[in-house]
């Protein structure tokens, strides 16, 4: 019952993000026939060379990339996106927990013999469900969308693009699950959802910041940046499998405390109905 009823009201946000992520991806794809054209691929590239080495590192041209190769090309636009990812999987979890008490259906979920604990469950595992529905709506959109706006004399294989989207959404699907366990920490505070979606907004772009000022400042800054889900995931480096496996336990370290205090505030917490 609560699954579904979370399903359903999430269904709807999810198909907006998408909608509004695919027009941008394809604006983004749409420039890649630019990138095959050898004048247009010097004059990009002695651009790149002229930039001083921190703004390389804030703009992820720090990163070896071939981009002529469509699959490298995707992973660095989806580096960006990401971000706005991170932004809908934070909502998602944010949103969760406080919506009810918030619309005054709390007490309509405690007419139903079901406890705090399997509440949260059904709700995490709901949101989960949603959130792996739009990373496969949009991979597949992606997909679809690099055929159709690659020239015709571009020399990939479909085979080769479709491992190197896996790779780039299994890093999605980390970084976002991530955010989402932080959403939950957030809703489980809340009384409601007025301010939740906007917090998740700003902890995201907070952590983009902190992100670009480490690896300006570089040093113990710069190290403690590299273990954060947009970097530990980023889709360049799943594309070449340059993961970090300190950076990947830290990652499941953070999901892990965040869903455990979620449970146990939640538990807590003093619900008014």
């Amino acid at each position: 019952m609560i699954f579904e009823r979370e399903f359903k009201s999430t269904f709807g946000k999810m198909i907006a993000w998408v909608l509004v992520l695919l027009v941008l991806t394809g604006l983004l794809l749409a420039l890649y026939p630019m990138m095959l054209d050898l004048n247009m691929k010097s004059v990009f590239d002695s651009f790149i060379s002229s930039l001083n080495d921190n703004f390389k590192k804030v703009m992820g041209f720090d990163e070896k990339l071939n981009y002529e190769e469509i699959g490298q090309y995707i992973a660095f636009i989806y580096q960006y996106i990401a971000v706005l990812i991170a932004m809908f999987a934070m909502q998602l979890g944010a949103n969760s927990l406080a919506k009810e008490q918030g619309s005054g259906n709390i007490e309509y979920l405690y007419s139903n013999p079901i406890d705090r604990s399997e509440i949260v469950t059904q709700k995490i595992l709901s949101n989960i469900l949603t959130y792996v529905l739009f990373l496969i709506v949009m991979a597949v959109a992606t997909f679809g969308l690099a055929i159709v706006l690659a020239p015709k004399d571009a020399d990939f294989r479909k085979q080769q693009l479709l491992i190197d989207m896996i790779k780039i959404f299994a890093g999605l699907l980390g970084s976002g699950l991530v955010f989402m366990s932080i959403g939950y920490f957030v809703s489980s505070l809340s009384k409601n959802t007025i301010y939740t979606e906007g917090i998740s907004v700003l902890f995201v772009f907070l952590i983009a910041i902190f992100i670009i000022v480490g690896k300006i400042n570089g040093g113990v800054l710069g190290t403690i940046t590299n273990l954060s889900p947009l970097e530990t995931f980023k889709p360049i480096r799943m594309l070449n499998l340059n993961i970090s496996v300190i950076g990947v336990i830290t990652n499941i370290v953070i999901f892990a405390i965040f869903m455990l205090l979620t449970y146990f505030i939640y538990n807590k917490k003093e619900l008014k109905y």
